[in-house]
């Protein structure tokens, strides 16, 4: 995760409909959540007349009012499977944490109708609740656990989920995330053909490879290279028309001159065209040269693309002289929403010079454009569910019959409460929660 991606619509029932829906197409286990664009992370309010009606609450206990849900939340997605977890603070007061749950039920849109319970619990007060569920997106089951806990001034709250026969296993995986530090994007190991390595996440590939360069695609639309060597003339020369054409040793004037060429056209890609570059901030230089991080707008195949490059001009002793150059690009919606995991591939690459990680962070960091795409590495510890929930899970992934009646066996259930109890300093308790 990678860790992970936050996004802050306006209304929280709209952000369930526009980003917490699971991507179900074919039922597609570990198909990554696809952050939506950024025209629609902000959607405009409804007026009431035009907004989403509310599904059926479970009966029997009443949902809280809608004003009390997070008007803005975060979401952190399991790297490895569709799940997710979405929390925030709650916007208002209430009395009663299974109404909260109730209320989440009742109005996030995320699902095709109410979700069911099948074990919710609270403390003796009803401060705190968690509540294991089962719903369908797009027809298709997923499990997945509310968790609320009230406060003085009003409480937070946390929703995972993935798919029924996924979420045993990402729901460990999603708490860690919530921990101190995250996960770090859930990156995989890829060992290359020179003897480095390369970490990434699910959708990437290698597409090119040689000796401290490589080349990697994305499954939305994302590229990087990293160590590419571009010889740039400074003069006229018979190498003219397949060698660039620039003084030495400006990397901005360098990046300008090496497109249209790029890595993408050893591999038949689309022409990639520089239209501009937004702003840059240096870098250390090689020896004789010149570098900086850029980042840059590109026209790939008439689609715009952000592009974050490190350039570093190289002169030598006689022309053509050398453009190092290492980037990602990607469509701009999803650069701003993969930044993060973006500069964590790129900062894995083993051929990278000791201290390259954090000289690639400062420098994103240093640029106004890219600051409020960075988002920090999430401690989110209070929106954890229980850790207990894990043998539960189990056990209704293990007998699914068992949803029809009593979801798990009353060991299972009291070792729940007893791990609730030890956790929170006070006594659990099963509450009922009949069926609509």
């Amino acid at each position: 995760m990678t860790a992970s991606s936050a996004i802050r619509p306006a209304l929280w029932f709209l952000c369930a409909t526009l980003a917490f829906a699971l991507p179900i197409c074919g039922h597609a286990q570990n198909r990554p959540i696809t952050i939506p664009p950024a025209t629609q992370i902000f959607p405009p309010t409804l007026p009431p007349a035009a907004t989403t009606p509310a599904s059926p609450a479970p009966q029997g206990i009443p949902p809280a009012p809608r004003e009390t849900l997070p008007t803005s939340v975060e979401i952190v997605r399991d790297p490895l499977s569709a799940g997710i977890v979405m929390y925030g603070q709650l916007a208002g007061k209430a009395n009663s944490a299974l109404a909260v749950i109730s209320a989440i039920f009742a109005y996030s849109g995320a699902f095709d109708r109410a979700p069911a319970p099948l074990l919710a619990v609270a403390d003796k007060e009803d401060r705190s609740a968690q509540t294991l569920f089962t719903a369908t997106v797009h027809g298709a089951t997923v499990h997945g656990i509310a968790v609320v806990v009230l406060d003085d001034t009003g409480g937070n709250v946390s929703v995972f989920y993935d798919y029924a026969d996924s979420f045993t296993a990402s729901f460990p995986r999603l708490q860690q995330a919530l921990g101190p530090g995250g996960v770090e994007a859930g990156l995989t190991a890829l060992h290359l053909a020179d003897g480095s390595q390369i970490s990434v996440t699910p959708g990437w590939r290698v597409i090119g490879q040689g000796k401290g360069v490589i080349d990697l695609a994305g499954a939305l639309g994302e590229a990087m290279t990293l160590g590419d060597t571009i010889p740039i003339s400074d003069s006229p020369s018979p190498l003219v028309g397949s060698v660039a054409q620039e003084q030495c040793c400006d990397p901005a004037a360098a990046l300008r001159a090496a497109f249209p060429r790029s890595a993408a056209q050893r591999h038949g890609s689309p022409p990639e065209l520089l239209t501009d570059i937004v702003a840059s901030t240096e870098a250390p230089a090689p020896t004789g040269g010149q570098a900086a991080f850029l980042l840059a707008n590109l026209s790939v195949d008439g689609s715009s693309y952000s592009y974050f490059a490190l350039a570093e001009a190289i002169s030598g002793f006689a022309n053509p002289w050398t453009l190092r150059l290492s980037g990602v690009m990607a469509p701009r919606p999803v650069f701003a929403a993969e930044l993060p995991s973006l500069l964590s591939i790129w900062s894995s690459y083993s051929a990278n010079p000791q201290g390259f990680g954090e000289r690639l962070k400062a420098a994103a960091q240093n640029i106004a454009a890219l600051q409020p795409m960075l988002k920090p590495t999430p401690d989110a510890t209070q929106y954890r569910a229980d850790g207990g929930w894990n043998d539960v899970i189990g056990a209704i992934i293990t007998h699914p019959g068992a949803a029809g009646g009593d979801p798990v066996d009353d060991a299972t259930v009291r070792k729940l409460l007893d791990r609730l109890a030890k956790d929170s300093g006070g006594p659990w308790r099963v509450m009922p929660w009949p069926s609509p």
